[in-house]
Protein backbone atom coordinates (compact mmCIF):
# COMPACT_ATOMS: atom_id res chain seq x y z
CA UNK A 1 0.00 0.00 0.00
CA UNK A 2 1.40 3.18 -1.08
CA UNK A 3 2.23 5.82 1.72
CA UNK A 4 0.28 8.65 1.84
CA UNK A 5 2.05 12.18 1.56
CA UNK A 6 2.08 14.62 4.47
CA UNK A 7 1.18 18.17 2.29
CA UNK A 8 2.30 20.28 5.24
CA UNK A 9 6.18 18.73 4.65
CA UNK A 10 8.43 21.09 3.12
CA UNK A 11 10.00 19.36 -0.38
CA UNK A 12 13.55 19.75 -1.16
CA UNK A 13 12.49 22.01 -3.46
CA UNK A 14 10.63 24.04 -1.19
CA UNK A 15 13.15 24.50 1.09
CA UNK A 16 15.41 26.27 -1.82
CA UNK A 17 13.08 28.87 -2.02
CA UNK A 18 14.81 32.16 -0.35
CA UNK A 19 12.71 34.26 1.90
CA UNK A 20 11.46 37.39 0.66
CA UNK A 21 13.52 40.34 1.82
CA UNK A 22 12.72 42.62 4.45
CA UNK A 23 11.46 45.98 3.56
CA UNK A 24 11.95 47.23 7.21
CA UNK A 25 15.74 46.72 7.14
CA UNK A 26 17.25 48.97 5.22
CA UNK A 27 15.06 51.25 7.29
CA UNK A 28 16.53 50.41 10.41
CA UNK A 29 19.90 50.63 9.18
CA UNK A 30 19.97 54.03 7.89
CA UNK A 31 18.03 55.30 10.96
CA UNK A 32 14.90 57.91 10.49
CA UNK A 33 15.09 60.16 7.27
CA UNK A 34 16.05 64.15 7.92
CA UNK A 35 13.34 66.92 6.56
CA UNK A 36 15.41 68.83 4.01
CA UNK A 37 15.23 72.57 6.23
CA UNK A 38 16.58 74.38 3.39
CA UNK A 39 13.60 75.51 1.87
CA UNK A 40 11.79 75.65 5.02
CA UNK A 41 14.51 78.66 5.85
CA UNK A 42 14.90 80.06 2.80
CA UNK A 43 11.05 80.67 2.25
CA UNK A 44 10.39 81.55 6.29
CA UNK A 45 12.98 84.49 5.67
CA UNK A 46 10.53 86.04 2.95
CA UNK A 47 7.57 85.65 5.02
CA UNK A 48 6.37 88.69 7.09
CA UNK A 49 3.76 88.12 10.10
CA UNK A 50 2.63 91.40 11.50
CA UNK A 51 0.41 91.20 14.76
CA UNK A 52 -1.88 94.59 15.00
CA UNK A 53 -2.42 95.72 11.76
CA UNK A 54 -5.35 97.50 10.57
CA UNK A 55 -7.60 94.68 9.02
CA UNK A 56 -9.68 97.20 6.70
CA UNK A 57 -5.60 98.46 5.58
CA UNK A 58 -4.94 94.55 5.00
CA UNK A 59 -8.46 93.67 3.08
CA UNK A 60 -7.44 96.18 0.24
CA UNK A 61 -4.33 95.06 -0.11
CA UNK A 62 -5.82 91.44 -1.03
CA UNK A 63 -8.53 92.84 -3.11
CA UNK A 64 -6.45 95.21 -4.92
CA UNK A 65 -3.90 91.96 -5.65
CA UNK A 66 -7.25 90.07 -6.81
CA UNK A 67 -7.75 93.23 -9.12
CA UNK A 68 -4.65 93.12 -10.58
CA UNK A 69 -3.50 89.57 -10.38
CA UNK A 70 -0.60 90.27 -8.60
CA UNK A 71 0.56 88.71 -5.49
CA UNK A 72 -0.91 90.05 -2.03
CA UNK A 73 2.58 89.75 -0.50
CA UNK A 74 4.45 91.87 -4.19
CA UNK A 75 1.41 94.02 -3.66
CA UNK A 76 1.70 94.94 0.26
CA UNK A 77 5.62 95.39 -0.81
CA UNK A 78 5.14 97.92 -2.84
CA UNK A 79 2.57 100.06 -0.96
CA UNK A 80 5.24 99.53 2.10
CA UNK A 81 8.17 100.71 0.08
CA UNK A 82 6.59 103.76 -1.42
CA UNK A 83 5.40 105.08 2.12
CA UNK A 84 9.34 104.45 3.48
CA UNK A 85 10.68 106.37 0.47
CA UNK A 86 8.11 109.28 0.99
CA UNK A 87 8.78 109.03 4.98
CA UNK A 88 12.69 109.56 4.25
CA UNK A 89 12.17 112.46 1.56
CA UNK A 90 9.67 114.54 4.59
CA UNK A 91 6.53 113.89 2.40
CA UNK A 92 5.18 111.78 5.11
CA UNK A 93 4.86 112.59 8.79
CA UNK A 94 5.31 109.72 11.42
CA UNK A 95 5.26 111.73 14.57
CA UNK A 96 4.19 109.40 17.55
CA UNK A 97 2.44 110.26 20.80
CA UNK A 98 2.31 108.70 24.77
CA UNK A 99 0.31 106.41 24.67
CA UNK A 100 -1.64 106.03 28.54
CA UNK A 101 -2.52 102.40 27.79
CA UNK A 102 1.26 101.40 26.68
CA UNK A 103 4.97 101.73 27.38
CA UNK A 104 5.79 102.39 23.93
CA UNK A 105 4.25 105.37 21.81
CA UNK A 106 1.19 105.30 19.37
CA UNK A 107 0.85 106.64 15.90
CA UNK A 108 -2.91 107.37 16.38
CA UNK A 109 -3.13 108.76 19.91
CA UNK A 110 -6.69 109.50 21.43
CA UNK A 111 -8.06 113.06 20.92
CA UNK A 112 -10.30 113.86 23.41
CA UNK A 113 -13.32 115.93 21.94
CA UNK A 114 -13.23 119.67 22.74
CA UNK A 115 -15.17 120.71 26.18
CA UNK A 116 -17.44 123.49 25.58
CA UNK A 117 -16.73 126.74 27.31
CA UNK A 118 -20.24 127.88 28.68
CA UNK A 119 -20.20 124.36 30.16
CA UNK A 120 -18.24 123.23 33.39
CA UNK A 121 -15.75 120.54 32.77
CA UNK A 122 -16.51 117.26 33.95
CA UNK A 123 -13.97 114.91 33.05
CA UNK A 124 -15.40 111.61 31.33
CA UNK A 125 -13.55 108.16 31.47
CA UNK A 126 -12.44 107.11 28.38
CA UNK A 127 -13.23 103.87 27.00
CA UNK A 128 -11.25 101.16 25.07
CA UNK A 129 -12.40 100.95 21.69
CA UNK A 130 -13.57 97.09 21.17
CA UNK A 131 -11.58 96.92 18.25
CA UNK A 132 -8.11 98.05 19.23
CA UNK A 133 -8.22 94.95 21.14
CA UNK A 134 -9.74 93.34 18.47
CA UNK A 135 -7.03 94.73 15.32
CA UNK A 136 -3.98 93.72 18.54
CA UNK A 137 -5.06 90.20 18.27
CA UNK A 138 -5.10 89.76 14.60
CA UNK A 139 -2.25 88.78 12.49
CA UNK A 140 -1.70 89.82 8.90
CA UNK A 141 0.81 87.20 6.87
CA UNK A 142 2.18 88.12 3.91
CA UNK A 143 4.69 85.81 1.66
CA UNK A 144 7.55 86.96 -1.01
CA UNK A 145 8.41 89.62 1.27
CA UNK A 146 12.50 90.84 0.95
CA UNK A 147 14.35 90.31 4.56
CA UNK A 148 15.94 93.61 4.05
CA UNK A 149 12.19 95.47 3.76
CA UNK A 150 11.17 93.44 7.14
CA UNK A 151 14.45 94.93 8.67
CA UNK A 152 13.78 98.22 7.70
CA UNK A 153 10.25 98.43 8.95
CA UNK A 154 11.22 96.86 12.48
CA UNK A 155 14.16 99.16 12.58
CA UNK A 156 12.18 102.07 12.66
CA UNK A 157 9.58 100.83 14.51
CA UNK A 158 12.18 99.91 17.33
CA UNK A 159 13.27 102.26 20.29
CA UNK A 160 16.04 103.10 18.57
CA UNK A 161 13.43 104.82 15.94
CA UNK A 162 9.81 105.82 16.59
CA UNK A 163 9.39 102.86 19.43
CA UNK A 164 5.57 102.48 18.14
CA UNK A 165 4.17 98.67 17.68
CA UNK A 166 4.98 97.49 14.54
CA UNK A 167 1.64 96.86 13.44
CA UNK A 168 1.05 100.29 13.86
CA UNK A 169 3.66 101.75 11.55
CA UNK A 170 2.80 99.10 8.59
CA UNK A 171 -1.18 100.52 9.27
CA UNK A 172 0.41 103.79 9.12
CA UNK A 173 2.21 103.23 5.96
CA UNK A 174 -0.21 101.65 4.09
CA UNK A 175 -2.41 103.99 4.94
CA UNK A 176 -0.73 106.74 3.24
CA UNK A 177 0.31 104.38 0.23
CA UNK A 178 -3.50 103.41 -0.40
CA UNK A 179 -4.69 107.28 -0.33
CA UNK A 180 -2.13 107.91 -2.67
CA UNK A 181 -2.93 105.16 -4.77
CA UNK A 182 -6.88 105.99 -4.62
CA UNK A 183 -5.84 109.76 -5.23
CA UNK A 184 -4.25 108.72 -8.38
CA UNK A 185 -0.80 109.63 -7.29
CA UNK A 186 0.59 105.98 -7.37
CA UNK A 187 -0.32 103.51 -9.98
CA UNK A 188 0.13 100.20 -9.69
CA UNK A 189 0.66 98.85 -12.93
CA UNK A 190 1.45 94.55 -13.17
CA UNK A 191 3.73 93.63 -16.27
CA UNK A 192 4.41 90.41 -17.46
CA UNK A 193 7.25 88.39 -16.34
CA UNK A 194 8.40 84.56 -16.94
CA UNK A 195 6.60 83.80 -13.46
CA UNK A 196 3.49 86.10 -13.42
CA UNK A 197 2.84 89.43 -12.92
CA UNK A 198 4.87 92.10 -11.44
CA UNK A 199 4.18 95.60 -10.13
CA UNK A 200 5.56 98.49 -11.81
CA UNK A 201 5.59 101.89 -10.30
CA UNK A 202 4.28 104.73 -12.17
CA UNK A 203 3.28 108.52 -10.55
CA UNK A 204 1.13 110.76 -12.18
CA UNK A 205 1.75 112.17 -15.33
Amino acid sequence: MKKQQDPFRQTHDEENIPSPPDIYENLRVAGPCKRNRHWEKEHNSRKAVYRGVDPKMALRVKQIAGEIAVREGEVARFLLEYALRAYAEGELDLIPYPNPNRMRMTLFPIVEPAQRADLPYTPRKTKRKKHTGASWRVITTWRNFPPELKSEISDLASEAGLDVPVGELVTALLRFSLKAHEYGLLKLEPVITATGFQLEERGES
